[in-house]
């Protein structure tokens, strides 16, 4: 999915960039839904929220229903306000931060109901393809943001069980919000992980033995995350499936070249005389039937790259190579797949977020020495260990988008 929805509840610089970070080229030139989706959030998911109810009337038992009531009574936050939810791992916890938290007690109440329901499906379709609505995701991210925010508040008032209530929450809901099937989501699933994680970090030198253990066992009890590899089965495949019904169904090249340019294939500056779109369309022969002919030769692409997503990442990197050289003369291709190898590399620093965090804990119990029995997943070897007055950092030899190694800081500077 190349379409990143954007709400009322997600008008922070921060999650801007967040989106414009994790979706490179071609996905920051598509900027339909960011154009079109100006409805609050609430009034896009109490609807949606009751279509699925009709659907599966056992509630009870699908967290997603539960997660659309949490996501359609948010509150609509302000500019300043939608900030301090961004910042929430360094905002200050001021008047202004526990209004934010109040007002939002009723949707944070029904994402804890949410996250002890097993099951969550989202029954999401993409036959829509770059048009579907994803609203489930930036409300996502705002709402694990409010629970972290929630759980600093109280871990500060010593409210330490009810802050890792919170917490392992937000941490759910990144899982469950990953199985939507898109890609996105997956990749909201990390970030909303990772801020988790990084609160749970900064608070864990105050943690009894006891408690570390406890958050051990329920962080490994914590439900499966969706995959990149059934995200491009799912709802990328299925977007390239719409591609080619939509570009048969045009009746001329004018018709085609404006729903080349709706799709994003043109950059926003281009819109108006849809030069990239006709240089696109020049390389696929100038046809509807050419392009056509393209997407339909990249649609193996799929089942063998998502195979090739198992692979340790260097060899997935040698096989994305190698596919991209054979589909080197496939405009198609060029436009479905480069961001690819980016959203693998972001399951890798994920996993590798994790294993810091486990490995944080178990220094936490046992000291440095417990470190031998923790390897860094991808980059090979034991984490290094770099302590402060105050708490330590586990440093990865995975590199982050900063291009800096990962690294987890358990405690604060002074």
């Amino acid at each position: 999915m190349r379409i990143v929805a954007k709400s009322s509840v997600l008008n922070s610089k921060l999650n801007r960039d967040f989106l414009v970070r994790v979706f490179p080229y071609p996905f920051r030139k598509v900027r339909i839904m960011l154009r079109v989706l100006c409805l609050t959030t609430t009034v896009l998911l109490i609807p949606w929220g009751a279509v699925f109810a009709e659907q599966n009337p056992d509630s009870k038992g699908n967290a997603a229903l539960k997660y659309w009531q949490a996501f359609a009574t948010l509150p609509k936050f302000t500019d300043a306000e939608n900030k301090i939810i961004g910042d929430c791992l360094t905002a200050p916890l001021d008047d202004t931060t526990r209004k934010i938290l109040t007002s939002s007690e009723y949707s944070l109440t029904m994402l804890h109901r949410a996250a002890a329901v097993p099951r969550c499906e989202w029954s999401m379709s993409y036959e829509d393809g770059v048009f579907a609505l994803l609203p489930q995701c930036p409300a996502a991210r705002v709402l694990a943001s409010l629970a972290c925010l929630r759980a600093r508040q109280r871990f500060e008032a010593g409210q330490t069980a009810e802050a890792i209530d919170d917490l392992l929450t937000a941490m759910t809901l990144g899982r469950h919000i990953s199985v939507d099937g898109s890609l996105i989501a997956v990749l909201v699933g990390y970030s909303v992980e990772a801020r988790a994680i990084e609160t749970f970090a900064h608070a864990l030198p105050t943690f009894t033995p006891k408690t570390v253990n406890d958050i051990k066992t329920r962080v490994e009890a914590l439900p499966p995350f969706g995959t990149v590899a059934t995200a491009l089965l799912a709802c990328e495949k299925e977007t390239l499936d719409w591609f080619i019904r939509k570009v048969s169904e045009t009746k001329d090249k004018e018709g085609l070249l404006k729903f080349l340019s709706w799709v994003g294939i043109s950059e926003e500056k281009d819109r108006n005389t849809g030069s990239k779109a006709a240089e696109f369309l020049k390389e696929c022969g100038g046809t509807a039937a050419g392009v056509t002919n393209f997407a339909v030769e990249t649609l193996p692409s799929y089942n063998k790259l998502a195979k090739s997503l198992n692979l340790p990442l260097d060899e997935f990197e040698k096989e994305f190579e190698r596919e991209s050289i054979r589909q080197a003369g496939n405009p198609v291709y060029k436009v479905f797949f480069p961001s690819l190898a980016k959203a693998r590399q972001s399951s890798v620093r994920a996993d590798v977020r994790r294993a810091l965090f486990l490995a944080a804990l178990a220094v936490q119990l046992d000291g440095q020495s417990a470190l031998k029995d923790y390897f860094d997943p991808f980059g090979g070897g034991r984490f290094k260990y770099a302590p402060f007055k105050g708490g330590f950092e586990l440093h990865s030899k995975i590199k982050g988008q900063d291009d800096k190694p990962v690294t987890l800081t358990v405690g604060h500077r002074n």
